[in-house]
């Protein structure tokens, strides 16, 4: 049965206001957050076949390793990465050097604006609390350490076992060094101009569209507040809270039984033409448009 997704913590402060007041809602940010990227961790055969899979270059380009030089992953890779536009897709493998389970789910929210990216921290900072953590992310194998980006997180929703849900945005430092323009004074932040130099290396072909993860009833209520305080807006429909982002949409369904992720919707160029396994996972076309990537992943004993 697949993992099921552990409860996230929303943490509001206590007023003191008397019975016959309510306190003013906190308002919400302005500007919703875009998707960065979002990672499984895959069974094995899963894992095995969106790596090999030839199939798949065509939708998505061809997989890479990370940093630094986006190389084909190795043979006894742990994780592959797909870029797209704007988004990207990490799998990783069951035993990865993380320790991260088989069935956990990331979500990696974005601003290309570091202004809109302060307001989400003083959102959150209400909507948590002292569970609001703030961290400059440096890439710490070259020298000196270059920062790459600034990640903001409740650690209430961030430090499940089964779910990681966050906030980051790019330091321009880290594309003058991606583009060997140390010297360059732009303050280039965007999503898009990191993933640029894929386009030209047979990638950059899609982007993430849509998320959709089943959740247990309780954890669907706290996350859904959090991130419509974050400047989601929320549609209640029949297959689930659907959360719009900027350019994304994240749909949760409350279940009782297990929970885990169902999809993730693409937009790529070209479509892929006929319905592809990938061992647990199937990738096919979608009525209304684009593609959707459905999974059963399976846990492992």
């Amino acid at each position: 049965m697949r993992l099921s997704l552990v409860g996230l913590c929303v943490f509001s402060a206590v007023s003191g206001v008397s019975s016959t007041e309510r306190a003013p809602a906190p308002a919400a940010a302005a500007h919703p957050p875009a998707l960065n990227h979002v990672y499984v961790v895959l069974d094995a055969a899963t894992y095995a076949a969106m790596r090999d899979s030839r199939a798949l270059l065509e939708p998505l380009g061809r997989p890479d390793g990370g940093l630094p030089d986006y190389a084909p992953p190795r043979p006894d890779a742990d994780r592959i990465f797909f870029r797209g536009r704007q988004t990207y897709l990490e799998f990783f493998a069951p035993d990865n050097r993380f320790k991260e389970p088989v069935g956990k789910v990331g979500l990696a929210l974005g601003h290309d604006d570091a202004d809109d990216f302060d307001t989400l921290e003083t959102v959150w900072a209400r909507t948590c609390g002292e569970q609001k953590r703030r961290t400059r992310v440096e890439w710490r194998r070259t020298r000196p350490p270059v920062p790459w980006y600034d990640a903001l997180q409740c650690d209430g929703t961030a430090g499940g076992s089964n779910l990681a849900v966050w906030a980051m945005a790019y330091r321009p430092e880290f594309l003058r060094w991606q583009s060997g323009t140390t010297s360059d004074p732009s303050s280039r932040t965007a999503r898009a101009d990191v993933l640029a130099p894929r386009l030209q290396a047979g990638q950059g072909r899609f982007d993430v569209t849509g998320v959709a993860i089943d959740v247990s009833p309780s954890l669907h209520a706290k996350l859904v507040a959090q991130l419509e305080q974050a400047g989601f807006a929320r549609e209640d429909t029949s297959t689930g809270t659907r959360l719009r982002g900027d350019d994304w949409d994240l749909v949760l369904r409350a279940v009782d039984q297990p929970a885990g992720i169902v999809s993730i919707s693409l937009d790529a160029d070209p479509p892929l033409m006929e319905p592809l396994p990938l061992g647990s996972a199937h990738l096919a076309q979608h009525p209304a448009g684009g593609m959707q990537l459905r999974f059963a992943v399976q846990a492992e004993d």
